[in-house]
């Protein structure tokens, strides 16, 4: 006798294969989906710069953010301040824990650092000057911002904190100041940053004595910039 699968369990069994079929879809679309959340999550990590340490804080400059940071205080970027004092801060990012002193660039390799929305935001002090904080071949250096100046000004005391070896590479030249016609050296800066835009190859002119006593950024710098005076802010825009 041959027994003969009857119509309703026919039925059954295409509706159980179709459900299987449902749920292994739906297992796929899951995967699939899984997949591009961890690729859509994988994000470069910030570009930090330590513009200024005090005691239990640090100004950084995030990205395109300048932000106060106190120790044990998360960012939005992610980045942690572990602990700061005059001289050094200890930052964890992504996990990572690095000591950084006052100039100290925390690079995203994979970014393009001088991208064209870049922009330098320069505060005005009590002074009515215009101050800032960057890094001359890696060193920190305090700048102020002189418009009137055609080079990078430095004393020759900064020059050799510096590591610039001005009488070896330098040209002689005369300039004039306020004290009157001094003796001076132009000599090629490697790299000056400020706000983690770098520009390579700057003239600059080392005065003998310990004058100036602040760094000008002179126009050798700013010569890359679009430059708008909001009043007490100065915004630099990097030039293309």
């Amino acid at each position: 006798m041959i027994n003969i699968p009857s119509y309703n369990t026919s039925i059954k069994s295409c509706g159980s294969l179709y459900l299987n079929s449902i749920y292994r879809y739906q297992m796929i679309l899951g995967i699939v989906f899984t997949l591009m959340g961890a690729v859509n999550n994988v994000h470069a990590a910030p570009h930090v710069e330590v513009i200024a340490l005090f005691e239990d804080k640090a100004m950084l400059h995030i990205n395109k953010d300048q932000v106060l940071v106190s120790i044990g205080e998360t960012t939005k970027h992610g980045v942690i301040l572990i602990s700061a004092d005059a001289h050094a801060a200890v930052i964890e990012i992504e996990g990572v824990r690095r000591k950084y002193l006052l100039g100290n660039v925390v690079r995203n390799t994979d970014a393009d650092e001088n991208k064209a929305e870049a922009e330098i935001l320069v505060y005005q002090d009590t002074d009515t000057m215009f101050r800032t904080i960057g890094s001359m071949n890696g060193y920190p250096v305090n700048f102020l911002v002189d418009t009137g100046a055609s080079s990078i000004a430095m004393s020759s005391k900064q020059a050799k904190r510096l590591g610039i070896n001005y009488k070896l590479d330098g040209k002689p030249t005369w300039v004039s100041t306020a004290s009157g016609v001094e003796r001076a050296v132009t000599v090629s800066i490697d790299r000056v940053t400020i706000s983690g835009i770098t520009i390579r190859s700057v003239e600059g002119l080392v005065i003998e004595g310990s004058e100036p006593s602040i760094t000008l950024l002179g126009m050798s710098y700013l010569t890359h910039f679009k430059i708008i005076n909001d009043g007490n802010l100065m915004r630099l825009k990097r030039k293309y």
